[in-house]
């Protein structure tokens, strides 16, 4: 008798088996968009024909990508941007698109135009960094 107790007290027991709970949280957070550009102190080339702007840092958490852009004086003709090695000639208006990145990015590029025997008032040069899509 004290073994069919025990049997079903075994048989009994082995169903109150304790489920497995799973807890868990699922976390969103919308973070501020930031596009920075820092450029470096300016140099010009012993020829003065060519504007050695250095090493330009680039940060942007668009998921969209961003653009950096140039703003000079119209009809700046002849004269070549060189980012990264990439000549992109200068429009004819006052504005020209240099870089447009498709994704976040933080990077460093180097900068150089050559303005050849054009003049260019330093201080009229700019540049600027915008993200593309939603910001926030």
């Amino acid at each position: 008798m004290l073994s069919a107790f025990c049997g079903a007290a075994m048989a009994f027991g082995s169903g109150l088996s304790a489920a497995s709970e799973r807890a868990g949280f699922r976390m969103t957070a919308v973070v501020k968009t930031v596009c920075r550009l820092e450029l470096p102190e300016l140099k010009t080339g012993s020829s003065g024909q060519i504007i050695d702007f250095g090493s330009f840092y680039q940060l942007c958490n668009a998921r969209n990508g961003y653009r950096v852009t140039m703003r000079h004086p119209a009809n700046m003709t002849g004269a070549t941007l060189f980012w990264d090695g990439r000549a992109v000639p200068l429009s004819p208006g006052n504005e020209t698109v240099i870089a447009d990145e498709s994704h976040a990015a933080t990077k460093f590029s180097e900068v150089r135009l050559d303005v050849r025997d054009v003049a260019v008032p330093l201080h009229s040069l700019s540049f600027r960094i915008d993200p593309k899509g939603s910001i926030y």
